[in-house]
C-alpha cells in the first residue's frame, strides 16, 4: 500500500488525543505520515509527548462570526496548499464546513467526520438553520460524510444535507479495550455513581444534580462525583462559581479534569451520562469495557451503548426522577447482579466498539484511495 500523507483536523487539540490517538498511532506504524491541526491546548504537546506534528490554528469554539470564521477558511486553505497532504479527516463543526471547502480550495480530498449532529441541530432555531445550510453546501465537496449512528444518518438525508450513498456510519470512534479493562479495587463502603462529560447543561448537568439531591435524601452517605471540564460562562455551561455552589451545598464532589479516567473509573461503581443527544458516547464505551454498569438515557448516541437491565439501565430524557429511580434501582443490586452487568457490558465493547475495529475501517478507507 502506498504510504500516504494525511491530515486530522478538528476545534480541539485534547478531543484528537482522547478520540482518535489509537487509530493515529496504528497509521503512523502503517508507515504513514500524519499531521494534526487544531488550536494549541496547555493540556498537550503532541510534539514533545507523542512525537506527531501539530500545526496550530486560531478557531473561535462557539458562535457565528463571519470575520472569523473567513480567517479559518484562509488559515486552513494555505495549510493545505503548502502540506499537500494526500487527505484530510475533519472533525466538529467548524472544520467540517471550512475545513472542508479549504480542502476543495486547495484541491484535496477529504473526508468529514460528523461526530455528533447536537442537540441544538436537532431541535431548530436560527443557528440549526444557519448550521444546516452551512452543513448543505461544504459537505457537497467532501468525498465521504462519516456519522456515528443511524439517527444522524436519517436526519441528514431527510433534511435533504447529505445523499444516503455518500454516508458512511463509523460505529463509534473506539476504545482501547486493553487500557479500559477491568481492574481490581477495594469494594467501597457506599455506592459511587461518576458522570464524565463536559459541564454542559445539555450534557444533562442539572438532572444529575436533581437526581443526586432526591437519593440523597434516602440514601445520605451515596457518593457523586462529576470528572471534566467546566462549561464556563456560555449560557448552556456550568462556570466555576456555579460548581462550587453544588459541592458547598453536598450534592456533587467535582474532581476537576484529568487524565487518568480509567483510574477514576474503576474506584466508581456505575457511571451515568443523563445527556440530551451524542454523537455516540465515548465514556459509556469506556466504561462498559471496564466492566462498569452505565445508566444513560434513551437517547440517540447512548442507546446504542446500552442493552437496557442487561450491561445498564436506560431513563428518560430530562427526567431526573426516572434517572434518580433507576440509580436506586443500582443501589439495591446485590454485589453478583452488578457483576453481572459490567461483564455483559464488557463482552458489547468487545464485539461493536473495540478500536481495533475502528483501526481496520480507516485502513481501509484509506487502501480504496490507491
Amino acid at each position: 500500500m502506498k504510504k500516504l500523507k494525511i491530515i486530522f483536523t478538528a476545534n480541539v487539540l485534547w478531543d484528537i488525543y482522547i478520540f482518535r490517538y489509537g487509530v493515529i498511532q496504528a497509521l503512523i506504524k502503517d508507515g504513514h505520515e500524519v499531521v494534526v491541526v487544531a488550536p494549541k491546548d496547555v493540556r498537550i504537546d503532541f510534539i514533545k509527548e507523542l512525537g506527531i506534528r501539530h500545526i496550530p490554528i486560531e478557531l473561535s469554539m462557539r458562535g457565528i462570526n463571519p470575520i472569523k470564521d473567513l480567517s479559518l477558511l484562509k488559515q486552513l486553505t494555505k495549510i493545505y496548499k503548502n502540506e499537500k497532504p494526500d487527505i484530510i479527516f475533519h472533525y466538529t463543526i467548524k472544520p467540517n464546513i471550512y475545513g472542508t471547502i479549504a480542502s476543495k480550495l486547495a484541491r484535496i480530498q477529504s473526508i468529514a467526520v460528523l461526530t455528533g449532529l447536537g442537540y441544538s441541530f436537532v431541535q431548530g432555531g436560527l443557528i440549526s438553520k444557519i448550521a444546516k445550510l452551512m452543513y448543505k453546501i461544504a459537505l457537497t465537496f467532501s468525498k465521504e460524510v462519516w456519522v456515528l449512528n443511524k439517527d444522524d444518518k436519517n436526519t441528514l438525508i431527510e433534511k435533504n444535507i447529505v445523499k444516503e450513498n455518500k454516508i458512511f456510519i463509523l460505529p463509534g470512534e473506539g476504545v482501547d479495550t486493553r487500557k479500559f479493562a477491568p481492574m481490581k479495587r477495594e469494594k467501597n463502603n457506599e455506592t459511587i455513581f461518576l458522570m464524565v462529560a463536559r459541564a454542559f447543561y445539555d450534557k444533562g448537568f442539572n438532572e444529575y444534580v436533581e437526581a443526586a439531591k432526591i437519593i440523597k435524601e434516602k440514601y445520605p452517605k451515596v457518593k457523586f462525583w462529576f470528572l471534566g471540564a467546566l462549561g464556563g460562562d456560555t449560557a448552556n455551561g456550568v462556570n466555576e462559581l456555579k460548581m462550587q455552589e453544588y459541592v458547598n451545598s453536598g450534592v456533587i464532589e467535582y474532581l476537576g479534569h484529568r487524565k487518568d479516567v480509567n483510574e477514576v473509573i474503576n474506584h466508581s461503581d456505575c457511571v451515568v451520562l443523563p445527556s440530551y443527544r451524542e454523537g455516540i458516547s465515548k465514556v459509556l464505551m469506556e466504561a462498559a469495557s471496564m466492566e462498569k454498569p452505565i445508566i444513560a438515557t434513551n437517547v440517540t448516541g447512548c442507546k446504542e451503548i446500552i442493552d437496557d437491565e442487561v450491561n445498564g439501565y436506560l431513563v428518560k430524557v430530562k427526567d431526573s426522577k426516572d434517572l434518580a429511580l433507576k440509580m436506586e434501582k443500582f443501589i439495591k443490586l446485590d454485589d453478583v447482579s452488578r457483576e453481572n452487568l459490567g461483564k455483559n457490558g464488557r463482552k458489547k465493547i468487545l464485539k461493536e466498539f473495540d478500536e481495533k475495529i475502528i483501526i481496520e475501517i480507516y485502513r481501509r478507507k484509506l487502501w480504496n484511495l490507491q
